[in-house]
């Protein structure tokens, strides 16, 4: 299977974009009332076969780079992806 791993760069960027970049790939976990209430909000990468290698650089099969890329690049971050070669299977087994 061919794969992508995206880097991404957030020097430039102000603390809101970032923190939404973050949100929006990783997901959260929304408290309110005082932690009353413990809302689990999805990242786009709990959806998908993924592997986090550094703090923001991303194993995503091709298919789901495009997305990825496009999440990050509307806020501003400068983005890198380089394609390889790994096997359906063990993208699985170590990731998925």
């Amino acid at each position: 299977m061919k794969a992508e791993i995206i880097t991404y760069e957030t020097k430039g960027m102000n603390n809101s974009s970032r923190s939404i970049v973050s949100k929006r790939l990783f997901g959260f976990t929304d408290r309110t009332r005082g932690s009353q209430y413990v809302y689990k909000r999805e990242g786009v990468l709990e959806r998908i076969a993924h592997a986090v290698l550094t703090k923001k650089t991303i194993v995503v099969g091709v298919k789901n780079a495009r997305e990825i890329k496009k999440i990050i690049k509307s806020y501003g971050a400068h983005v890198k992806s380089w394609t390889i070669q790994i096997s359906a299977k063990e993208m699985r087994k170590r990731y998925g």
